[in-house]
C-alpha cells in the first residue's frame, strides 16, 4: 500500500512539474503578444484601448498632454513630496494630476472654452 502511495505521490509531482512548465510557458507567449502587439499598434499610431471605443478614427479629435517633469511639480509645491515620492509615487502621480486637471479645466473654463477633461492610462509611451 505504501509503495502505491509513493507512486501516485510521484506521479502527482511529475504532473505539478508538467503544469508549471505549461502555465510558465503560457506567460511567455502572452509576454511576446503584448510586445508584438504594441509594436503593431505603434507603427499603426492605434489610440491606446482606452480612447479607441470612445474616439476611434471618426471626426472628433483629441488632444492629449502627458508630463515629463511630474514629480518635478510635485516638489515646487511641497518639501515633503520628496519623501512621499520615495514611498508612494503612485499616490504623488495621482495627486498631481487631480490638481493639473483641475487647473487645465478652470483655465479653459475661464478662456470660454467648454470641455470634457479627462486622465486616461496609456501602457507606453509613443
Amino acid at each position: 500500500m505504501e509503495v502505491v502511495g509513493l507512486v501516485l505521490v510521484l506521479i502527482g509531482l511529475g504532473v505539478l512539474a508538467i503544469a508549471v512548465r505549461e502555465v510558465l510557458a503560457l506567460r511567455r507567449e502572452v509576454a511576446t503578444l503584448t510586445t508584438r502587439a504594441s509594436e503593431v499598434a505603434e507603427r499603426i499610431e492605434a489610440l491606446p484601448p482606452e480612447l479607441r471605443g470612445a474616439f476611434g478614427t471618426g471626426a472628433r479629435h483629441l488632444i492629449t498632454v502627458e508630463l515629463l517633469n511630474l514629480f518635478e511639480l510635485a516638489h515646487q509645491h511641497s518639501a515633503l513630496t520628496r519623501p512621499l515620492t520615495a514611498l508612494t509615487p503612485r499616490l504623488v502621480r495621482d495627486v498631481v494630476h487631480r490638481k493639473l486637471i483641475d487647473r487645465v479645466r478652470a483655465a479653459l473654463s475661464g478662456a470660454g472654452v467648454r470641455a470634457d477633461v479627462r486622465l486616461h492610462r496609456a501602457d507606453r509611451r509613443p
